[in-house]
């Protein structure tokens, strides 16, 4: 996965992050070695920058074997999710599936939001396992991770593709998100 290291190995970027919700790369717990950055020289690169600096988002393949999860958790209200995507361009800050993004090597910060990695063969997957004799229909949540609806989707189309096989397959879904895209596709949806 060396090719998906973060950029910014000291947890810095070039100053203030513009448009993001992280600031900071923060040290992977899983790495061997972890570097702290001292207070002072993040003041000494925000005078360098202070107008911030916009950090590009870079999208990779998720050669994902399976794309239902089961959930076993008896506070979550439902029985299983999809994630079209890993990461979340949203960036916020409050974001329980950060830490994900340590599993490959990067970090919980700005790596979250700016490496996306990208299901592409999602609705092969699904079309697999919906027509399984073992699955019975089950009400599916999407964006139990990550929103299907982040900027990349309008480019992309994953999200959209799973839902016209859901509503061939008249499998039920709920969907959770931030983003209005969602309104493209109210058509599957009605």
């Amino acid at each position: 996965m060396d090719e998906h290291r973060s950029e910014y190995p000291d947890g810095l970027t070039a100053g203030r992050v513009r448009g993001r919700g992280a600031q900071v790369n923060p040290s992977n717990r899983f790495e061997p070695i972890r570097l702290d950055v001292l207070g002072e020289h993040l003041d000494e690169v925000m005078v360098e920058h202070p107008e911030g600096v916009q950090v590009g988002t870079r999208v990779y393949r998720d050669n994902a074997k399976t794309m239902i999860n089961r959930v076993e958790s008896a506070d979550i209200p439902f029985g299983w999710s999809i994630n079209a995507y890993r990461g979340c361009e949203h960036g916020c800050v409050y974001c329980y599936a950060r830490p994900t993004h340590e599993t490959f090597g990067l970090s919980c910060g700005i790596d979250f939001e700016t490496k996306i990695f990208a299901k592409m063969d999602a609705v092969a997957i699904l079309r697999r396992e919906l027509g399984r004799p073992g699955w019975k229909g089950e009400p599916i949540m999407m964006s139990g991770i990550t929103d299907p609806y982040q900027p990349v989707e309008k480019s992309l189309g994953i999200t959209r593709g799973i839902l016209e096989l859901f509503a061939a397959c008249r499998q039920p879904v709920s969907i959770i998100t931030k983003n209005r895209l969602i309104l493209r596709d109210l058509d599957l949806l009605r």
